[in-house]
């Protein structure tokens, strides 16, 4: 009887030391709801999230590999999928505001990030004189595309006995850069002049490409980064994360 009693003992001390994973060292906890406290942790932090936090299950992000193809209409009835796509450049996202509306529960984030995107593609369509049904390797790179970010949360209490903050909802939009360039090899096969040419024609359009092409990337980037987010938030506990204290009525049952 000791000895199971010992055992069990043991079993909730190994349990409990599971719970309470130590906080890594690039985060920095605010003890203050300034905007200035909220940017310097969130630059503070950002290098380290991105590669990765075994301890908290979560992978390196930069670069980031997708997995589903995009389709994308473009101008002239042409149509382009991707696949097998890559997105580097997480680690090149700087904040330039983080604010937390406290009565909206609400953090917002205003950034700019480099992108370059790589993988292969198909295109079908008629672009110029020339109609086209080819396929090669892409890559598109995108200059200081901004990001508005809207991350909705509340701070709950989940089943290890803590409290933890919980995404409840976000919503972006973001302006595609200030510059953009887009290169696909093999688009006219055997013609390299030609092949120029229709790439000149949809670098022209660059901000219609962008929104075509980097609006669903960047849409799985997001989704895939709140992903990311949140267990990080099952992981560390809100008093681990954050030093401001809350009034009673900020916390919800789970």
């Amino acid at each position: 009887m000791t000895k199971l009693l010992f055992f069990v003992g043991l079993c909730m001390c190994y349990q409990g030391t599971l719970q309470l994973v130590p906080l890594p060292d690039f985060i920095h906890p605010c003890a203050e709801l300034t905007d200035e406290c909220f940017t310097k942790a969130t630059i503070d932090a950002i290098p380290g999230v991105v590669k990765g936090i075994p301890e908290a299950g979560i992978p390196p992000l930069d670069p980031l590999y997708l997995d589903k193809n995009i389709t994308m209409d473009l101008p002239g009835n042409v149509k382009m999928t991707f696949h097998n796509g890559k997105l580097s450049g997480l680690s090149t996202c700087h904040p330039d505001k983080v604010s937390s509306r406290r009565e909206k529960r609400t953090f917002v984030f205003d950034m700019h990030c480099n992108f370059t995107i790589r993988g292969q593609y198909s295109i079908a369509g008629r672009i110029l004189l020339f109609n086209l049904n080819t396929d090669g390797d892409a890559k598109i790179k995108i200059w200081n595309q901004r990001v508005r970010l809207e991350v909705y949360e509340k701070v709950v209490k989940e089943n290890d006995g803590e409290w933890h903050y919980k995404i409840n909802s976000y919503k972006y939009k973001a302006d595609y850069g200030t510059d953009l360039k887009l290169n696909l090899t093999n688009l006219f096969r055997g013609s390299p002049e030609i092949s120029a040419n229709i790439l000149e024609v949809l670098n022209s359009n660059s901000q219609l490409v962008a929104q075509e092409f980097g609006g669903p990337i960047l849409d799985y980037a997001i989704d895939y980064a709140m992903n990311v987010t949140q267990r990080f938030f099952s992981t560390y506990t809100y008093n681990q994360i954050s030093h401001v204290p809350l009034s009673d009525d900020f916390f919800e049952k789970s």
